[in-house]
């Protein structure tokens, strides 16, 4: 998840980023700040964004019915 301390949206993803790791204990979630200097991959054109395994998943944050079903069938967490 790609997310910048000035960003206000970026809060609640990161309380979506922990309700998520509580949900899915195989999942492993990265915060990456872009305002650290880190690279973004080309898909990241704003914050909050979603990716699973390079692949946005969401631009904003998601509706949370939305990513559970996203995640729960993917063989990352698991399923």
């Amino acid at each position: 998840m790609y997310v910048s301390s000035g960003c206000d949206s970026c809060a609640r993803a990161r309380e979506i980023a922990e309700a998520v790791s509580g949900m899915f204990p195989g999942l492993t979630v990265e915060i990456v700040d872009v305002g650290d200097g880190n690279a973004l991959p080309d898909a990241v054109m704003a914050v909050p964004t979603y990716l699973l395994d390079g692949v946005v998943v969401s631009l904003g944050n998601p509706n949370m019915a939305s990513l559970r079903e996203k995640l729960a069938a993917t063989a990352v967490v698991g399923g």
